[in-house]
């Protein structure tokens, strides 16, 4: 047995893939990304906490002599661990790695991919049906809200469709009806246009607010950034169902039919 296996067994370590199963677990209620596995980081902390770890397992170094240079060399074995789970589930294609995420986003962190989300939801035992409202990111979602966000707006913007097109329901349409939720809500902070309100689910995994079309599919409206407001359910429905409407200057037009409504209807 090696050193290092040595070492495993003696302090009965968690193995790799129950650590693997764990970072996809908690990169899902990091909203779908984790910091490097730096020393000080939260996450290397929490994860420990999550397998109950004691003082010696958290502490335990491992020891490389350098023969040449005639050093040694010592490094957290817990550390060493995350990174090994974290790197073959990047071999999987369950998690992307910081060097693409950076590309990205600006930022080295370890980000779940559409596979790895739906692994998540799996061992979470999460309905995948839910993936739309969910509030954690996919790298392949991110790519649709990068693009989306950094799109021109066009001269003379026209939310309209100019011709009819079939939509078929794909992985494709799929990504990017959630890359358009992600960069509306994004856009106003998680908040209503109209009533500011913000909230989130008590887990952090759900917000209130959701994207609206300002000009509907059925009517041939566009999904892109300008034809998306961020409303709360209320004002989503009122809206969609015709007691407000927007005008171009973005000021509220109420339906002239409000002030027939009773005044014990709040």
């Amino acid at each position: 047995m090696s050193y290092e296996g040595k070492m495993l067994k003696d302090l009965k370590m968690p193995s790799r893939r129950e650590i693997e199963a764990a970072l996809l677990k908690s990169l899902f209620w990091h909203n779908g990304v984790i910091k490097e596995f730096g020393s000080g980081e939260e996450i290397v902390d929490e994860l420990a906490d999550d397998f109950n770890l004691n003082g010696e397992q958290r502490t335990a170094q491992l020891e490389t002599i350098y023969r040449k240079e005639n050093r040694l060399k010592k490094s957290s074995l817990w550390h060493r661990l995350l990174f090994r789970a974290a790197d073959s589930l990047a071999k999987e294609k369950l998690i992307i790695r910081p060097t693409q995420t950076f590309e990205l986003t600006n930022k080295r962190e370890w980000m779940l991919s559409e596979t790895g989300f739906n692994k998540a939801l799996h061992l979470l035992k999460i309905p995948r049906e839910l993936k739309y409202s969910l509030s954690t990111k996919s790298y392949e979602v991110q790519k649709v809200v990068k693009k989306l966000k950094e799109s021109p707006r066009p001269e003379n913007y026209n939310p309209f469709h100019s011709e009819k097109k079939l939509v078929k329901v794909t992985k494709e349409t799929s990504l990017r009806a959630r890359g358009f939720r992600q960069a509306v809500i994004e856009a106003y902070d998680f908040q209503c246009a109209v009533c500011k309100m913000k909230l989130n689910s008590p887990d952090f995994i759900l917000w209130e607010v959701e994207a609206a079309h300002i000009v509907p599919h059925n009517a041939m409206g566009k999904d892109d950034i300008w034809n998306g407001i961020s409303l709360c359910r209320l004002h989503h429905w009122a809206f969609d169902v015709g007691w407000f409407t927007l005008l171009a200057d973005y000021s509220i037009m109420i339906s002239t039919r409000f002030n027939s409504l009773p005044s014990d209807f709040g």
